[in-house]
């Protein structure tokens, strides 16, 4: 007999008859239906492997140095994620086999370590290779026999540089505005904006160009997503989820990304730098919570990026995303730094130490030697501006006099293309609100005062610093926006009631600052100039009130062009455009030959002006084209034809003419002459 305890505590019988029934049953039931939960939890191969990496090219040594050796290579190689685990081989000898293997909690840190490791020197005897455990597999189960692969099929690629083929030159920019965030890119005419694109929820915050207008990037939830081509098609994605700051490299070849939170508890890291075009992750950083932006400053051609942690000068080199000869700069007490525009200067400022006074140094990168540096005292603060040049550095200067609350501001001033770069300084007595650097010549502006009540002065750089002109006084205005293209600026007050949203458009080319005119835009937020410096726009956006919302559209003399209301008016931005490719000298010619465009210019600034609609417009100019081609095909077909006639005709036949004289008889009447 064989008993079963029920949970109700009867006792249920069964003969050992049915028990050996029982027993001759067989059991077809496989695991993965029994216990399925159970094997899905299993570790699989491949997942494991992917996490596992080998360094080659680790130092050789016996078994008394091997504590040593492992703290070193572990402390390189955990900046790249947590190391699981890890083994080093021994040979019969006690000693290392030059190769050891990590094992990261995924592939990600494995990428990782990977990227940043691979060909990371450990001194001059020892270079890593770093690869994945996976490769090796891989490589060991190639065929013998080498079998072509077999071509994917073109896709061809957006062009990217379409919208510079416009036959009318019209700049574009774009808008979001509304709930639905409607972002649409508009071109600039020369009396009203057309439409190229528009979308609603084409993002979920704000948009950006890159630097050269190639891209156009748009903030999900999800990631960044880029746009480019005609059509504005999406021709990239960047996996990163709520992005709260984001910037393109100047070169576009690298995206950067930042999020508050981490991708996961597992990954800590908040900060990624892609490559735009591949949309690959090159190097990730885990970051505090960022209150300002950007974390890293890019190098006019993008080749260099750096940051300040502590008294270090962080600076990373492309595409290996790693640190200048693998270490970072020390630089007591640095405070601040700036790239040169157009070459691989930096300048940074170290602020006072005791007895160690404040200074401000250039230095040239890759070799990190001074080119110029200067000692300053009883400092307070320091701001470096650059001209777009790279001729002159301006370093504002906040002293703080002694026994006395007020403050002096002194400008040192660097003439870095002159030989020695000599400093030369000079002193402006009221407060500065800001300095302005003419993009393309010696020229600077200052703005100084107290809110409400500003001066505004107009510097010349020659043999000797001087004014240019008088100092404008009693001016309405906390910025100054020079065009692109230099000589001319905007004077505004921007974000204040009180300035009454006064705009003053000067032309600085004389001897003396020119008022071209005088406008308004109430409450005005942003001003902006096109690339071209053809237009310059004043926005009211949706920041801290709904009034008037729009953008105002004026040329460079200060007339208005035209206006749009828009209700909810978040940003506006101008898309760039890329360097010119034309030589100075190209551009001196056209300049001295423009009258010969004046006439062309005129007919399509007429052609625009008139009442006739763009479509209209658009057909006309279909029809004429049309028109040309064919006459072009009938006058190919012609030379064509007298080509084969004179074929036709091998022998030249000189014509005969002989000349004949033909008289005819007209009839004659004969009148008598009459007397008077």
């Amino acid at each position: 007999m064989v008993a079963l305890c029920l949970d109700d505590g009867e006792m249920p019988t069964f003969h050992e008859d049915d028990v050996r029934e029982a027993q001759k049953l067989v059991d077809d039931m496989d695991d993965s239906v029994l216990i399925s939960d159970i094997l899905d939890k299993r570790p699989r191969a491949n997942e494991t492997i992917e996490n596992v990496i080998i360094v080659d090219n680790i130092p050789v040594t016996d078994s008394s140095k091997l504590v040593k050796l492992t703290n070193v290579l572990l402390k390189i190689f955990s900046k790249c994620g947590k190391v699981e685990s890890h083994h080093i081989p021994l040979d019969d000898n006690n000693k290392t086999k030059g190769y050891m293997f990590i094992v990261y909690r995924n592939g990600q840190e494995a990428t990782n370590a990977i990227s940043s490791c691979n060909g990371y020197k450990l001194d001059k005897n020892h270079c890593f290779a770093v690869n994945r455990l996976s490769d090796f597999e891989h490589c060991m189960s190639i065929p013998e026999k080498w079998e072509e692969p077999k071509p994917d099929p073109y896709k061809p690629q957006v062009n990217l540089k379409s919208w510079l083929c416009d036959p009318e030159c019209y700049d574009q920019f774009a808008i979001v505005h509304g709930k639905n965030r409607n972002t649409a890119v508009h071109a600039c005419g020369p009396n009203q904006s057309f439409s190229v694109q528009q979308r609603e929820f084409w993002t979920e915050s704000h948009v950006k160009f890159s630097p050269k207008g190639s891209y156009l990037a748009t903030c999900h939830k999800q990631g960044i997503a880029l746009w480019g081509g005609p059509d504005f098609s999406k021709v990239g994605r960047f996996n990163h989820p709520n992005v709260t700051y984001f910037q393109f490299s100047p070169c576009e070849r690298y995206f950067v990304t930042y999020s508050k939170t981490p991708l996961s508890p597992e990954d800590p890291q908040n900060l990624i730098i892609w490559e735009t075009r591949s949309c690959l992750n090159k190097r990730a950083f885990s970051l505090p919570v960022l209150n300002y932006w950007p974390y890293f400053k890019w190098s006019h051609d993008g080749q260099y990026f750096a940051t300040i942690t502590g008294d270090n000068l962080s600076i990373y080199s492309t595409p290996s995303m790693k640190l200048l000869d693998n270490k970072k700069i020390a630089v007591q007490n640095i405070r601040d730094f700036s790239w040169c525009p157009c070459e691989n200067w930096i300048a940074y400022w170290q602020s006072e130490n005791k007895n160690i006074p404040a200074r401000v140094t250039i230095m040239s990168v890759p070799h990190c030697e001074p080119l110029s540096a200067k000692n300053l005292f009883n400092v307070s603060n320091i701001e470096i501006f650059w001209q777009n040049s790279g001729n002159y550095l301006a370093v504002k200067v906040d002293r703080t006099i002694k026994n006395k609350k007020e403050s002096e501001n002194v400008f040192e001033i660097f003439r870095l293309r002159e030989k020695d770069i000599p400093v030369e300084n000079f002193e402006i007595k009221s407060k500065v609100m800001s300095l302005s650097w003419d993009p393309k010549g010696p020229r600077f502006a200052v703005i100084q005062g107290e809110q409400g009540r500003t001066d505004v002065s107009f510097f010349k750089i020659g043999e000797k610093i001087l004014p240019i002109g008088k100092t404008l006084t009693n001016k309405k205005c906390n910025c100054i926006k020079w065009s692109p293209l230099g000589q001319y600026c905007v004077l505004a007050g921007l974000n204040n009631i009180s300035f009454d949203g006064v705009l003053e458009f000067w032309d600085i080319g004389g001897d003396a600052p020119t008022l071209m005119n005088e406008a308004s835009h109430f409450m005005v937020t942003n001003i902006a100039w096109d690339p071209t410096g053809r237009y310059v726009c004043s926005s009211n956006t949706y920041g801290g009130h709904s009034v008037e919302n729009g953008y105002n559209m004026w040329n460079f003399q200060g007339s208005k062009v035209f206006e749009a209301s828009l209700e909810g008016f978040i940003q506006f931005q101008w898309r760039p455009r890329p360097p010119t490719l034309l030589r100075d000298k190209d551009i001196k010619d056209i300049k001295k030959n423009m009258k010969s465009y004046t006439r062309d210019f005129e007919i399509k600034d007429k052609l625009s002006q008139s009442k006739a609609s763009k479509e209209l417009i658009e057909k006309r100019r279909a029809v004429y084209d049309e028109f040309m081609t064919y006459r072009r095909k009938k006058e190919k077909d012609l030379e064509v034809l007298k080509l084969q006639y004179s074929e036709l005709r091998t022998e030249v036949v000189e014509e005969e003419y002989v000349e004949e004289t033909v008289e005819f008889f007209m009839k004659e009447e004969v009148e008598p002459a009459t007397k008077e």
